[in-house]
């Protein structure tokens, strides 16, 4: 949520003089109107093209698939552009997250208040959410690289390679844990230190704690499909809206 220094200081150099912090929160507050509405709408077009960049990923790829399939080589060997496409959807989803994480930092930075530890965390949480979309893309377009290629002749039994398929589906989705966890972890900073700072309001608040309720409450079920995670996405989207509306509102 914030990524301001806090004034933590090393032994050797004492404490900051108050002038130094004076200084320190006084630029974290100079963002001006038209800066403020520029965060705003960065923040509102990622989150927005996050969440269509997940909608549109299975959309896409049935579309290159001319049948269901299953995870063998020779699906691979016969969809070789599935690779591709899901490897930039995934690396977009990722792309937009890191936007709207860092305009709402830069936001909750700009209200001058003191960055407390807990901020700074949640702030990491949410970096690391969308650095996760990029090991599942990484996960999915390895396997149409030359390395994953060489699957066919390494295994050449086609229960083998179901089972090779499977293990890296459940690589995939241990990414998918790591972010549900990171961003649900980010989604309570911006519920509470978000609402603090004036960043979002009392239903953004409340939103964002039902969504990082929903993702961490399916790993109490044990087996469970990880439904849970399209509520980070659907917060995401929902909150794009929010910022652009707020966007707008402060041009007027």
């Amino acid at each position: 949520m914030d990524i301001t220094d806090e004034g933590v200081t090393s032994p050797s150099l004492g404490s900051a003089s108050p002038s130094t912090e004076a200084s320190t929160t006084a630029s974290a507050g100079t963002l001006d109107d038209g800066v403020r509405r520029r965060q705003y709408r960065t923040a509102g077009f990622g989150g927005i093209g996050a969440a269509l960049a997940w909608g549109a990923q299975p959309i896409v790829v049935a579309l290159a698939s001319s049948d269901a399939g299953r995870a063998d080589f020779a699906f691979i060997e016969s969809h070789p552009f599935n690779g591709v496409i899901e490897g930039t959807i995934f690396s977009l989803i990722g792309v937009g997250l890191l936007f709207l994480v860092t305009a709402v930092g830069r936001l909750a930075a700009a209200s001058g208040a003191p960055a407390s530890t807990s901020a700074l965390v949640g702030h990491t949480l949410g970096i690391a959410a969308s650095l996760a979309w990029f090991g599942v893309a990484g996960v999915f377009l390895a396997q149409y690289t030359s390395v994953g290629f060489g699957l066919g002749d390494a295994a050449p039994d086609q229960a083998l390679q179901l089972g090779l398929y499977q293990l890296l589906g459940i690589l995939a989705t241990a990414l998918l844990v790591v972010y549900g966890v990171c961003f649900a972890g980010w989604l309570i900073t911006l519920a509470v230190a978000g609402r603090r700072r004036g960043v979002v309001g009392w239903p953004l608040s409340i939103l964002a704690l039902l969504a990082a309720g929903a993702s961490i409450g399916q790993f109490l079920v044990p087996f469970a499909p990880p439904w849970g995670l399209i509520a980070g996405l659907g917060f995401a989207f929902v909150a794009g809206i929010s910022f652009l509306v707020t966007a707008r509102r402060r041009t007027a």
